[in-house]
């Protein structure tokens, strides 16, 4: 007896081997040429793909935002879904790399702390006082442990109560004053 379904002829693939199916977590790399960034009516930024899609909100994301933050940027339409990868960013049209930096220095606003005038601890948190390139601030740390990041060999970043997060790109080249408030409680 002949079963026909058992049968396979060689050298044609069929349907399923002729289209492979993809995964998750292959990653999609946009072409800058074929993108364009605008802002919806309330301020929203908007992704218009030539000639396919219109995403009327997009998410923007430093994949490498220490070691390469101008390159890589993943950009979602929500906190889990991701449209892409935009691989050079600089390669966009003038208005739309302005459009997507705007985006990315609102996630990414992280002073950079230059002066450390005084780190008090009361009652388990740190009240901070500091000179910032964007002029001076105080700020509360709960918990030095959990939200004191240290990259070696001496780059710091502070994250506050709010959530806000400071750099301290290396505190040996602070003035001794800034080290010593550092010291006293690292």
């Amino acid at each position: 007896m002949h079963n026909e379904s058992s049968q396979k002829t060689i050298g044609v693939p069929t349907e399923r081997e002729a289209h492979p199916p993809t995964d998750d977590f292959t990653p999609r790399y946009l072409d800058a040429a074929q993108l364009r960034f605008t802002r919806s009516p309330v301020g929203e930024p908007r992704l218009e793909i030539q000639n396919q899609v219109c995403y009327l909100r997009i998410i923007p994301r430093c994949l490498m935002p220490l070691s390469n933050p101008t390159s890589y940027i993943s950009l979602a339409v929500d906190e889990d879904t991701e449209i892409g990868i935009l691989v050079h960013p600089s390669q966009l049209h003038p208005e739309s790399l302005k459009i997507l930096q705007e985006e990315l220095d609102k996630r990414y606003f992280t002073p950079v702390v230059q002066k450390v005038y005084r780190v008090k601890e009361q009652f388990g948190i740190h009240e901070w006082e500091v000179q910032t390139e964007r002029g001076r601030t105080k700020f509360s740390v709960r918990g030095l442990n959990q939200n004191i990041k240290q990259v070696p060999p001496a780059r710091l970043f502070v994250t506050d109560v709010r959530g806000n997060r400071y750099d301290i790109p290396d505190y040996r080249k602070l003035d001794a004053e800034s080290f010593q408030q550092l010291q006293r409680h690292l």
